[in-house]
């Protein structure tokens, strides 16, 4: 609706205000109105100038931070040679974003800073002491990373890199999707072989004079050479040449044959730009089959290899790339010939994406009106179940959701978005027998909801008399009844929006998701599916997503995260539904991620290089459970470094024993008395002084489980033994604290008056009590900031405002000295038992251990670890499980 209008204030906006657009400024208040207000459409009316004043604003409102770069041995080229450079490529690019606001301005013009710097770190083209380089480009899950490479293609391309090849997924749908995305963005037309008319795309509509790239790939051909293919060499054209291939070894091993012979002609003279959009670590099955991406990286590097200058540059969706965690060690590491050795890259989402900060994080924005946590599941669609199992009927919890999609429908409608993509994922199970009847089951419902409002909806709503009815205005009541919206203002809209919905598998048994067969009427549709539906695929329009999978393998659990990404006019209105575990785990994720994107402001500002960075992904807690968990599959030893710098580490899983349990408590109750008199007893703690070998003699009293951390691997924990390697020295001398309630009936313990805390929200699954059941957490929030000074407290907060540290690592990081902290507390399972199996056994007070370690300047050390039983079993947890649409993507991904 009003594209032309948009466009010509637009074009109105850029004019008055380009500059402070460029620089990252915001518009001045009520400029868009003002500009508006005064234009030549008035005749619309009151409601639409309305309407067109809100899509500009969402659009000029939005903005972007430009992402951090780390670096090594970089000579910047690019503002000395900018006079020089013809930006046509990327100039058309720039026009077509902005005069059809595909791209807020704040963010077309971040990303234009943004490629200007990964050109600047890919080196000069036309300067033959550039050799080779290796970079980086870290984004976000649904972020807009095609986004990002197609400007930097374009911007390449004019710089003067004649050869550009884009490793682009593992399938031919992928790889095909984003030729198409390439064709519109770079190409200018419809890339086909042959075509006897030429199909140009509008692209071409923004530049002055028409030029076209040449491309040895197109829509429906990976590369082949000859009869089927392309018949020139490199060098036999004036304009840079473009190759979008699966990332697959026949394919690539074709090409690399066919590069072979163009020395003859001076092609091997060419610059080259190879980015591989494969680099993070989703690659399927690299951990039972490592061979097949050694294989592929090997031909990469032959390709690369034939090119004297050469920029590879890697993308990837999370900081958890192969090429930092799969080396067995740190020097295998920095000398892969792939290692992004020169430069990495970060990405700043804009504030208009949806993403784990907003979703996950305590205090995110779209948290508490978002997500749903549902338990209904457990006896029609447990988390564990077999591919043969019967499928009796769904929770009560996913009939809401399909009520919700429902309503979402007709909100869409409401809005003149009825005619948009809007879409619902249901992904319950890696099984395609189960997606299979999960599929009659939908669909059986969802006939049920179009005949009721067929027949009901268009009645006054007093004469309305149907069940079916009556629980879409309950689930309408329960997510939308403070969003302003009528419930009888929707009833006339109801059956234009859900009349138009399929269901629909998609896996690789077949189905699949052809939105751009559906531009002008939208798809609307319900996809069920496992892997295949996650695996790099958008979910246009999504605004409800039903996930029930026993995954705690982080990589898997993002690639399923598909409602990651953007909702502009419609976010208020998306739901995601989810069980606790999961939930619990996405925040783990997401705060391990996040981590490591802040390492990357701190190392550029402190001027570190990419090697510093690889070392923080595989000494990071994420990746130690991800690896450890992949090699244990075929390795009985396991040869790791973990950092604990400006860390709380917590006990929260103790054996559901209490003969262990009395020993523990015995144990700290004797290492306190032995401290003597306390150093401090402040409001809600007692504080004492201890030596750093005393505490590690404390915690080998303990017995810990599920803890990839402070469980023994061999004969000693992770943890025991960075402690060990500082002793002497930075972790010295300890703080030890007891953390209590300021009031309440008090005990004795260790000689003191305590006040005990309560913890009742446990669970006891196979002999092991976890204090929170699925959160990882023992202590209350402000426990890592006990002891600590006015001025470390204003430290904190500085590193914590300034994105450097959460709140509880940003404590962490300022002490001078580590803290022990012993937990005493009165404990109780959940009301509801659920994830319960056992009664808890522990007698009251239960005590376990924290600590709360300061900054380190001391590496961590490697060491080989021969690994247990009991470490093994409880690494199972972190194992990705098979997906059926695993082995048939492989077969895929290997099919030429």
């Amino acid at each position: 609706m009003f594209h032309s209008e948009l466009a010509y204030f637009r074009s109105m906006i850029t004019r008055d205000y380009g500059e402070d657009i460029a620089q990252g400024n915001g518009l001045p208040e009520g400029a868009i109105s003002k500009i508006v207000r005064c234009g030549p459409f008035q005749h619309l009316g009151e409601p639409a100038i309305n309407a067109i004043i809100r899509e500009l604003e969402s659009s000029f409102t939005v903005t972007q931070k430009r992402g951090a770069v780390i670096t090594k041995d970089h000579r910047p080229w690019l503002a000395a040679k900018r006079p020089q450079i013809d930006f046509y490529y990327w100039n058309r690019l720039r026009k077509y974003y902005l005069e059809t606001g595909t791209l807020p301005s704040h963010v077309l013009a971040t990303l234009d800073s943004d490629t200007d710097e990964i050109l600047d770190q890919c080196g000069n083209p036309r300067d033959e002491n550039y050799g080779a380089v290796r970079g980086m480009v870290m984004g976000n899950v649904q972020s807009g990373k095609t986004t990002n490479y197609s400007a930097l293609i374009c911007k390449a391309a004019d710089a003067g890199y004649r050869v550009i090849i884009l490793l682009a997924g593992i399938t031919n749908s992928l790889r095909s999707q984003t030729q198409e995305r390439l064709d519109e963005t770079f190409i200018g037309k419809v890339s086909m072989f042959g075509a006897v008319a030429q199909q140009s795309l509008p692209i071409q509509n923004y530049a002055a004079t028409r030029r076209i790239p040449s491309y040895g790939t197109t829509r429906v051909a990976d590369f082949s050479s000859g009869k089927d293919g392309i018949y020139f060499g490199l060098s036999g054209h004036q304009e840079p040449m473009i190759f979008i291939t699966k990332k697959n070894k026949g394919i690539l091993e074709r090409l690399a044959l066919w590069i072979e012979k163009q020395g003859e002609t001076g092609g091997y003279d060419l610059p080259l730009l190879l980015i591989d959009d494969e680099a993070d670590n989703a690659s399927i099955n690299t951990a039972s089959d490592p061979k097949r991406t050694t294989a592929i990286n090997g031909v990469i590097r032959q390709i690369l290899s034939r090119f004297p200058r050469s920029s590879y540059v890697g993308y990837t969706a999370t900081p958890f790339a192969n090429i930092f965690i799969d080396p067995e060690t740190t020097e295998e590491m920095e000398t892969d010939d792939l290692f992004p050795g020169n430069f990495i890259k970060a990405l700043d989402p804009p504030t208009n994406y949806a993403g784990s900060r907003r979703i996950f994080r305590e205090g995110g924005d779209l948290r508490e009106g978002m997500v749903r946590i549902i338990d209904d599941y457990r006896l029609l669609l447990p988390l564990k179940h077999k591919s043969g199992d019967t499928v009796a009927d769904i929770p009560d919890s996913l009939r809401h959701a399909i009520r919700v999609f429902c309503i979402t429908r007709a909100i869409r409608v409401l809005q003149g978005k009825g005619k948009a993509h809007c879409s619902m994922m249901i992904n319950v199970s890696r099984f395609n027998a189960i997606q299979d009847q999960i599929l009659g089951q939908v669909y059986e419902y969802l006939a049920e909801i179009k005949d009721a409002i067929a027949v009901h909806a268009s009645l006054p709503p007093d004469e309305i008399s149907d069940d079916v009815m009556d629980d879409l205005e309950a689930s309408f009541t329960k997510e939308f009844d403070d969003s302003g919206l009528d419930w009888h203002g929707l009833l006339g809209v109801l059956n234009e929006g859900v009349q138009s919905i399929e269901v629909r598998t998609v896996n690789m048994r077949g189905g699949k998701l052809d939105y751009s067969l559906h531009k002008f009427d939208g798809l609307h549709v319900i996809a069920i599916g496992g892997l295949a539906l996650s695996r790099g695929l958008t979910l246009e329009g999504l605004t409800v997503s039903y996930l029930l999978r026993n995954a705690t393998a982080s990589d898997t659990l993002m690639q399923m995260a598909r409602w990651f990404g953007y909702r502009t006019g419609y976010e208020e209105y998306c739901r995601l539904y989810l069980p606790q575990m999961s939930f619990d785990h996405y925040e783990f994720v997401d705060e391990a991620t996040e981590e490591l994107r802040s390492e990357i402001k701190r190392m550029q500002a402190a001027r570190r290089t990419p090697r510093d960075f690889g070392l923080k992904v595989r000494q990071s807690p994420l990746a130690i459970r991800v690896t450890a968990a992949n090699k244990m599959r075929t390795a009985e030893k396991l040869k790791i470094a973990q950092d604990y710098s400006a860390r709380h580490i917590e006990g929260f899983a103790l054996p559901n024993d209490p003969v262990i349990g009395n020993n523990q408590r015995n144990a700290a109750d004797k290492f306190l008395s032995a401290l003597g008199d306390p150093t401090e007893k402040g409001k809600g703690f007692i504080r004492w002084s201890a030596s750093g070998r005393d505490v590690l003699k404390l915690l080998r009293e303990f017995r810990f489980v599920d803890h990839p951390d402070l469980s023994v691997i061999s004969d000693t924990s992770l943890f025991e033994d960075y402690v060990q390697d500082r002793v002497t020295d930075e972790l010295a001398e300890w703080d030890v604290v007891l953390p209590m309630r300021q009031s309440g009936d008090s005990v004795q313990f260790a000689g003191q008056d305590i006040n005990l805390r309560s913890r009742d929200q446990g669970t006891v699954q196979r002999g092991t009590y976890r204090v929170y059941g699925s959160k990882n957490r023992v202590a209350d929030p402000g426990d890592a900031q006990i002891g600590l000074s006015d001025a470390q407290k204003v430290a904190a907060e500085a590193a914590y405002q300034a994105e450097i540290y959460k709140k509880e690592r940003a404590a962490c990081s300022v002490r001078e000295r580590p803290m022990m902290l012993v937990h005493v507390f009165g404990a109780k399972l959940r009301d509801d038992r659920v994830d319960c199996d056992d009664e808890l056994k522990l007698d009251t007070p239960i005590v376990t251990l924290s600590f709360c370690m300061p900054e380190t300047g001391k590496p961590a050390k490697e060491r080989t670890y021969q690994v247990n039983a009991v470490y093994r079993q409880q690494l199972e947890l972190y194992v990705a499980e098979e997906d059926d649409d695993s082995q048939a993507m492989m077969e895929a991904q290997d099919a030429e």
